[in-house]
């Protein structure tokens, strides 16, 4: 057979197989969004340094004096947070600290935390990330768990850190 014959039948398929391969990728993506994580899973994929994800927190940061004493912890995120997580409220930027915007990723793999994984809020945060996955039972399931949290303001991370953050 022709050398040139030969070589634009192995690009064809190269071109055939490189389409297919995006299309998955395509699929499992979209699949991801409509599978939500387990606290235990996320728990697992925070415990492993080799793993690299954001935890977007979308309830509200801090609740006003007046309503503190009807509020619990878990109801915004100065109360009690996973983590290493960034506040985002209501995946608007005019709620989100300063400090808070500048760390945000928009390409990293994403799980999105509202307080018992409300999947409106996670449909319209998902738009914003390329892959993104809702916390099932949000921050509600992860207190539950017994997993660690944190409170108080949010603190970006330190420039040169490295290890895990539980």
């Amino acid at each position: 057979m022709n050398p040139k014959i030969e070589r634009l039948i192995y690009l064809g398929i190269i071109a055939v197989l490189a389409v297919l391969l995006v299309s998955f990728g395509k699929q499992e993506i979209e699949l991801q969004k409509k599978v939500p994580v387990t606290p235990e899973e996320l728990y697992k994929k925070l415990s492993n340094p080799k793993v690299t994800i954001q935890i977007i927190d979308v309830r509200t940061y801090e609740i006003p004096e007046d309503e503190e004493d009807e509020a619990e912890e878990i109801d915004y995120y100065t109360g009690a947070h996973i983590p290493g997580s960034i506040p985002f409220p209501d995946c608007d930027e005019s709620k989100t600290p300063e400090e808070a915007l500048e760390q945000i990723n928009p390409y990293l793999p994403t799980i999105i935390v509202s307080r018992d994984g409300d999947p409106e809020i996670f449909k319209k945060c998902a738009e914003k990330f390329s892959i993104a996955q809702n916390l099932a039972g949000g921050i509600y399931a992860w207190d539950e768990e017994g997993y660690p949290e944190d409170e108080g303001e949010y603190e970006p991370p330190k420039a040169g850190g490295g290890g895990g953050c539980l």
